[in-house]
């Protein structure tokens, strides 16, 4: 059991990548209490956000760099890269409509675009898993112990939140 979830956890690590900008970007979607929605601060404060897609070079970046990725690793890691870069952009685009449609929706459109974002989240997931699957398996055992511990660290931090 333990070694099955291993790369399961390494896997949520990558994936926390792509869903960094998701919550503060849904949060503002919603116009602040002494603001209404029509104004010029409210669309302003909202669009100030950062999208995922801005974040994820630096994201990949820091984590080549704290797995100490090795030349011969990195074939499996440009799969990764590409797989988060791919995320960013489908995050990118669902946050962009919720910003577009933020003020003009009602119970039952929120709660589809919940939905929505369910999916490209579970799509996501999906698309990671399958790319950071090889790495994982060719990360030697100091490498995927870096993985999980931050993994471990990132799932402690974003459910605190």
């Amino acid at each position: 059991m333990i070694r099955m979830r291993s790369p399961l956890l390494a896997a949520v690590l990558l994936t926390s990548v792509a869903a960094v900008g998701l919550t503060p970007a849904v949060a503002q979607t919603a116009a602040p209490a002494n603001s209404p929605a029509g104004q010029p601060e409210a669309r302003h404060h909202a669009m100030d956000r950062m999208l995922p897609g801005q974040l994820v070079d630096g994201r990949i970046a820091f984590l080549k760099a704290e797995l100490k990725i090795t030349p011969a690793q990195e074939a499996q890691w440009q799969q990764v890269a590409t797989a988060m870069r791919e995320n960013a952009t489908a995050l990118d685009q669902t946050i962009t409509n919720a910003r577009q449609s933020r003020g003009s929706i009602d119970a039952v459109q929120r709660l589809e675009l919940r939905g929505q974002f369910a999916k490209v989240r579970a799509d996501n997931d999906a698309r990671l898993l399958t790319a950071f699957r090889p790495l994982y398996a060719s990360l030697s055992p100091e490498q995927k112990q870096v993985a999980n511990q931050l993994e471990t660290a990132h799932h402690h931090w974003h459910h605190r939140a």
